[in-house]
């Protein structure tokens, strides 16, 4: 099996780790998320799950929450997917992306969605 471009993007970026499941970042408060990256051709897809159905039963108007959330949140957007998943999504074309630009994209989408985690459910469990 041969690395993917964007996997190859990710090797040796601080903070970033690759492995079977997609991307993990560490970030600076000792937290962890995972990112999965699509390749969709002519851009990539990064999806991250922020919570899991279990968590969203004990928390009033998610669907409200999320859409205050997307009018503050740059470069993420959030929602409830097919699985009753809360997850933050964001795409990035391929053209003229570098891997400094695309470990940036990792790393914002991590940071928001950790952070929405956070404040959701004290956990980090993503």
């Amino acid at each position: 099996m041969t690395m993917s471009e964007w996997a190859r993007m990710c090797q040796g970026a601080e903070s970033i780790a690759i492995d079977e499941k997609g991307v993990m970042v560490e970030l600076s408060n000792g937290r962890r998320h995972r990112i999965l990256v699509r390749d969709q051709g002519d851009s990539y897809e990064f999806t991250a799950v922020v919570a899991r159905p279990k968590a969203l039963e004990k928390i009033n108007d998610i669907s409200l929450q999320a859409w205050k959330r997307n009018r503050a949140a740059q470069l993420v957007g959030f929602r409830i997917d097919s699985r009753g998943r809360l997850v933050g999504e964001s795409w990035v074309p391929k053209t003229g992306l570098d891997a400094d630009e695309f470990c940036l994209y990792i790393r914002r989408i991590a940071a928001e969605c950790d952070h929405f985690e956070y404040v959701l459910t004290g956990q980090d469990r993503e």
